[in-house]
């Protein structure tokens, strides 16, 4: 019988069984469920998964970054390695943006904004179940509750903005994906600046936000699904005449670009700074250091809508950004370290949308399942 096998010769059979198979296995035992939980076995089992992705003219593609030999002053490189087309009847989804928490991916899709949960490895997908109030002004984002049980309960947040511009009030609803079911959030209000790119970090969504109740005042804001509430902590540098992004690193951290802007034209003076957060998980308060690296002579000088990634062993940012280039619309990856500074993608845009920006983020492969709805 199996169960007679060593556990490590267990561990190196199931290893080299694709992933989509092993997910169908996860539950056959209770020694398989924690053994496909092991970080080690996930690892040794996906390591030759996808690690980055890039959303681009409303696709998804891998993508592969190679820093290899960086410190020896060896150009670093970024190469695509293929579309994850596995989504059903792929040819014809135009995605308009991508949401990563636990190896799932939420992807919005198209003018009339459907929605699909994804896991890339294991193939898995699962259509969100649409309302009337699906519209171009919402947002989505996944994220899962801890609530003491041996699995995660997956949950999207929607926000919905009731006036046009970049202040309004927002509303709040929050799908169950076991329970299939949307309900609102009655008693959760609040002011802010309009809510723009996210990250999800141990479940819980991540936003920078200009925090109206508190004066204008800019804070890291965060949405814990297990209490459907939102915290809010404060940044390292000044509150206003700013841009920014946020990053996630080794799924522990926090990183956060931003750029401080004391004219309305965006100058190759204009300061740019990358701080990190301590580990998330292990302490009540976030505290910060900074994280050193030239960004004026490696990118264009405005941070607006730009997403990136954070290599804190080779020191170097990657970010990926909209340029515009005599009058058209450019895709653009850039590798910015201590002393070099190199645009390793430059891609003319098929097709321009003022809805739909180049993105890369960091993937975690996981063996997952989506979970299905209660019947």
């Amino acid at each position: 019988m199996i169960s007679d096998l060593p556990l490590d010769l267990e561990s190196e059979i199931l290893s080299r069984v694709p992933s989509k198979s092993l997910a169908k296995l996860k539950t056959t035992c209770k020694r398989w469920y924690a053994l496909f939980k092991d970080p080690k076995f996930v690892k040794k089992n996906l390591s030759k998964a996808v690690k980055e992705v890039l959303l681009l003219d409303f696709k998804v593609y891998s993508v592969a970054i190679n820093l290899h030999g960086i410190n020896n002053i060896v150009d670093p490189s970024m190469e695509i390695t293929g579309k994850l087309s596995r989504l059903e009847d792929s040819k014809a989804l135009e995605i308009y943006e991508i949401f990563h928490c636990d190896g799932l991916i939420l992807c919005t899709m198209g003018e009339n904004i459907s929605h699909v949960v994804w896991n890339p490895c294991t193939c898995e997908t699962r259509m969100i179940k649409p309302t009337n109030l699906d519209r171009k002004d919402c947002a989505y984002f996944l994220g899962y509750g801890n609530n003491n049980s041996s699995c995660y309960n997956y949950k999207i947040l929607r926000i919905y903005s009731k006036i046009t511009g970049q202040i309004g009030y927002f509303e709040f609803e929050i799908y169950d994906l076991i329970s299939d079911s949307w309900r609102v959030l009655n008693d959760v209000y609040h002011w802010f600046t309009y809510f723009l790119y996210a990250v999800s970090l141990k479940g819980n969504t991540y936003w920078i936000v200009s925090d109206l109740d508190a004066g204008h005042g800019v804070v890291l804001l965060s949405f814990d699904f297990t209490t459907e509430r939102f915290v809010s902590f404060p940044l390292p540098y000044p509150s206003r005449n700013i841009e920014e992004g946020l990053s996630v690193v080794g799924e522990e951290q926090l990183a956060v670009l931003y750029q401080i802007t004391n004219t309305l034209s965006f100058s190759s003076e204009s300061e740019i700074e990358v701080w990190l957060t301590n580990k998330i998980d292990e302490a009540k308060e976030v505290s910060w250091s900074k994280f050193v690296v030239d960004f004026h002579k490696g990118i264009p000088p405005s941070v607006l809508g730009m997403t990136f990634l954070l290599d804190e062993e080779n020191k170097v940012v990657v970010c990926c950004r909209k340029d515009i280039e005599h009058e058209r619309s450019l895709s653009s990856v850039y590798i910015v370290g201590e002393d070099f500074h190199k645009q390793v993608y430059k891609e003319i845009a098929k097709r321009s949308s003022f809805r739909v920006l180049p993105r890369i983020l960091s993937y975690v492969p996981s063996l997952v399942r989506i979970p299905k709805a209660k019947e």
